[in-house]
């Protein structure tokens, strides 16, 4: 079941008073304003977003890639002739996932000597070439880890930019429920205190009217007056601090600082139906530090075996298929040749000294036990903070529930004595007294609600339940600067 409690509050601001209706809202709605407004947030969005775009330039590494050259030269041939030669090539490659690489080679070159030396031999005379290359590493480089790396540090960056988003969030949230709450608990003191002040005023009155007729003393005046001044001074004091709050929220908002706002307390007295390891597996998915220490183990994980692929011997297999023409003009006519060639290779390096591989092996080692500690740790405080809310929130219910028998307890005490004191069987000094416990006792009823709130919400926030009806904004990311 829940309890609506809306308190108003309007102040009246400037140097004319003018009655404004203050916007009711609760905590949803000023949190929903806040990530729409609060400007800090837009940079998180644009975090996560540069590591999203860290992911499409990595995969761009296996695209395929166009080069050319081409130029014009003179030389000796080797029969001692000047030589014009003119030479173009092109090649378009790229790396595979698996680690290979695949080329296509493509030249052509024409020379033209100055004499003729031989009858047979073209002149001018071209050659071109045409070839499709592929090497693949057996060894070092094998399914290609570089890239493998590259793509997981892409993915994980991503991963934690969207994890710190989420502790941003988080703890504007926190930030905000805090000052949401002490907010809530002055609004309620106000309220607390103009009830005590409507009920000083009543009994100033009676006591007036008995006075007049000879039945009330100038100390009963006189103690009420003390009573109804100090319960004036603590509401304007109230309000000074009502008003630091209320500006403090619609900065947060972004809204005007003189806009009014009344705060509806949403009170839940029920506790979540899921087992408590339910509850801490669903806190355990959604905590942005655990999150952001699951994809720290996967880059060392994935540095690791960086590392081993590094340690490895190099062998590679090259194979090449192409063909070749050579032809031109000669003495007696024309010339023309024609060859396909081909082959397969293996190429072998070995470093010597493989020790710094074996220390980066095992740094990579150290900061994953690290990793695990903290992830071991972060583990243990969530479990003892989801448990601690649990426990507070049970005793709060029950804390709520004597309160609400205390107030009823001292509402019957204070109308008795009122009964009483009208019969003139007790003084003034009681009756004060009774009224000032039954004004205490509302309050401290009001204040327990408002904390037992404070704990839902938190619960609330640690379950990740508190962001289901926020919808975060569609940043644009590239918009002109103001």
């Amino acid at each position: 079941m829940k309890l609506m409690t809306g308190i108003v509050l309007c102040l009246h601001l400037g140097l004319t008073t003018a009655s404004v209706s203050a916007q009711t809202m609760n905590l949803n709605q000023i949190l929903q304003k806040v990530i729409d407004h609060y400007p800090s947030l837009k940079a998180a969005a644009i975090q996560v977003e540069r590591a999203r775009q860290d992911a499409i330039r990595v995969e761009s590494q296996l695209a395929w890639q166009l080069s050319g050259k081409g130029g014009i030269s003179r030389n000796m041939s080797l029969f001692g002739t000047p030589t014009d030669r003119v030479d173009v090539s092109g090649n378009l490659g790229r790396s595979l996932e698996s680690g290979g690489t695949l080329s296509l080679n493509a030249s052509l070159s024409r020379e033209d000597a100055t004499t003729t030396f031989s009858p047979v031999l073209p002149n001018p005379s071209v050659t071109s070439s045409l070839d499709l290359k592929y090497r693949h590493p057996l060894a070092k480089g094998a399914d290609n880890p570089a890239f493998s790396q590259a793509k997981e540090k892409a993915m994980v960056s991503k991963m934690i930019s969207s994890a710190e988003q989420q502790a941003m969030h988080d703890k504007l949230a926190t930030q905000l429920i805090d000052l949401y709450i002490a907010a809530s608990t002055t609004q309620s003191r106000i309220h607390n205190t103009q009830q005590a002040i409507a009920r000083t005023k009543r009994l100033q009155t009676y006591i007036k009217d008995r006075s007049g007729l000879g039945l009330s003393e100038d100390k009963d005046i006189l103690q009420v007056n003390a009573q109804l001044s100090g319960q004036q001074a603590e509401y304007q004091s109230l309000q000074i601090r009502w008003t630091q709050q209320r500006i403090a929220l619609n900065r947060l908002m972004g809204r005007d600082w003189s806009d009014t706002l009344e705060l509806v307390i949403d009170n839940s007295d029920s506790l979540p139906d899921q087992s408590h390891d339910d509850l801490f597996q669903q806190a355990s998915l959604r905590s942005p530090a655990i999150l952001k220490v699951n994809e720290q183990l996967k880059l060392v994980d994935t540095a690791i075996k960086l590392s081993r692929d590094a340690k490895k011997d190099n062998l590679d297999l090259l194979m090449v298929l192409g063909n070749q023409t050579y032809g031109g003009d000669t003495v007696t006519g024309s010339q023309s040749e024609s060859e396909i060639f081909g082959g397969v290779s293996l190429e072998f390096k070995r470093g010597l000294d493989k020790s710094g591989y074996d220390a980066e092996i095992y740094q990579a080692q150290l900061d994953r036990s690290v990793a695990l500690q903290n992830k071991k740790q972060i583990m243990e405080d969530l479990y003892y903070d989801l448990s601690s809310l649990l426990m507070e929130i049970k005793v709060s219910q029950q804390t709520v529930q004597a309160y609400q028998l205390s107030v009823t307890s001292e509402q019957k005490k204070l109308k008795e004595a009122e009964q009483r004191y009208k019969d003139g069987r007790t003084d003034t000094d009681q009756l004060i007294q009774f009224e000032s416990h039954l004004s205490q006792a509302m309050l401290a009823y009001e204040l327990q609600k408002i904390e037992l709130n404070k704990r839902q919400y938190n619960l609330s926030l640690l379950l990740g339940e508190l962001w289901k009806n926020i919808k975060l904004p569609d940043y644009s990311f590239l918009e002109a600067e103001e």
